[in-house]
């Protein structure tokens, strides 16, 4: 249109149009969900944790390194736990006052030195060092999208985790860097190797390694992570050693009806408490049976889909299985999309039930199949990722 002034003719610009007021109005909402609101989630639940027992689990590390410094065992007698039938009428609290620390000495000794210091100030440190691992994790994997961080923080399992100050997210980010020198065994060996002993329920990663033909360094990190629990036991004097699986067996039978696992949902389904454990042991096996399988199979990313199914054995087969563990979920999702996609998303399900599974098996079921939905949305052909325009060409993988 033209309008006619003072003899001069001056075109009027074009309006922004709907196209554009969309577009602007998609990406005020992208920062608003994706980049405010994880900050605000996260302060909001950390401020209301302050006054009600922060850093829960940490709480737990802290002690077991505090023993280590000063020279006595983290480990009570196996006799003085409450027996399963009491034990299953404890409330977290009563939880982790009976089990003072059950985690493997390796976890004592590498807490030592938050031990030596006060509770607060080592909780704030060590919270501060669990918001850094996500999105540093995330980086490792090759995530740049600031999207998928913002959704990632915006989990229940992140938000959890940080809160209760639980080792997930560090262990995430061992997975990521054994991931990204996968192929330097100078580097993979130590840092898969200490993951596997802060957390042995992941030793099926080890079978990652030897599925896709890496088995000197399967064998190594299995070494590395055997002798280096030996040795932080050692540190301890041996203590505690010999009676450690019954601790973690009588762990197990207090908790694993409250958690989402496997052997959780067996148990509500009716399965004897005897039975539950082998039916979950059962079930990885058959990821780990599949993960060779995939890796003859599949003709592109292989070890991605390799390093996913060693991941599902790891917890499928954990008896304990609680919401910050699904964390872990995001080293699929960034192997397979490593920019926006519907996929990410699928993981905020889990602020339906965030806490205990209380034995129901709707909760339980939710859980793992949003897990299994999870897994399966990352792994699908981006050609049916989703709505055109979600996923960022500029930064797709």
């Amino acid at each position: 249109m033209e309008v006619v002034q003072s003899s001069r003719v001056v075109e009027r610009a074009p309006g922004p149009g709907k196209t554009g007021l969309l577009q602007a109005l998609r990406q005020v909402v992208a920062v608003v969900f994706l980049g405010l609101a994880p900050i605000i989630a996260t302060a909001v639940v950390l401020c209301l944790a302050v006054g009600d027992d922060p850093a829960f689990d940490f709480h737990q590390f802290w002690q077991g390194g505090r023993d280590v410094v000063h020279g006595v065992s983290p480990y009570q007698a196996t006799g003085t736990l409450p027996d399963a039938t009491t034990a299953a009428e404890l409330d977290p609290h009563g939880i982790r006052n009976a089990w003072r620390f059950p985690y493997p000495a390796p976890a004592a000794v590498a807490l030592a030195p938050f031990g030596a210091l006060p509770f607060t100030l080592a909780a704030v440190i060590f919270t501060a060092l669990l918001l850094a691992a996500t999105p540093a994790a995330l980086l490792v994997l090759g995530v740049r999208d600031w999207r998928c961080h913002g959704v990632a923080c915006l989990s229940t399992a992140t938000i959890g985790a940080v809160r209760l100050g639980a080792l997930t997210p560090l262990l995430l980010l061992g997975l990521a860097l054994s991931w990204r020198y996968r192929d330097r065994a100078r580097v993979l060996v130590p840092v898969l190797a200490a993951v596997i002993s802060l957390k042995l329920f992941l030793w099926p990663l080890v079978v990652w390694l030897a599925a896709t033909g890496r088995m000197r360094s399967a064998l190594w990190t299995a070494a590395v992570a055997v002798f280096g629990t030996l040795a932080a036991w050692g540190a301890i004097g041996f203590k505690g050693l010999r009676e450690y699986p019954e601790l973690l067996d009588k762990l197990a039978q207090a908790v694993q009806g409250q958690s989402y696992s496997t052997s959780s949902l067996w148990l509500a389904l009716g399965l004897p408490q005897q039975l539950a454990p082998m039916a979950g042991a059962a079930t990885g096996a058959v990821a780990i049976g599949l993960t060779f399988i995939v890796v003859r199979r599949s003709a592109v990313e292989a070890d991605e889909r390799a390093m996913t199914g060693a991941l599902i054995a790891a917890l499928v087969m954990t008896p304990i299985l609680w919401v910050h563990y699904f964390m872990l979920l995001f080293l699929p999702l960034a192997l397979f999309r490593r920019s926006l996609s519907l996929a990410w998303f699928v993981p905020l399900i889990f602020w339906v039930t965030p806490g205990w599974s209380d034995g129901d098996v709707w909760r339980i079921l939710l859980v793992l199949g949003t897990a299994a939905a999870t897994i399966a949305a990352s792994m699908m052909s981006r050609a049916a990722a989703g709505p055109a325009g979600l996923e960022d060409p500029a930064v797709a993988r």
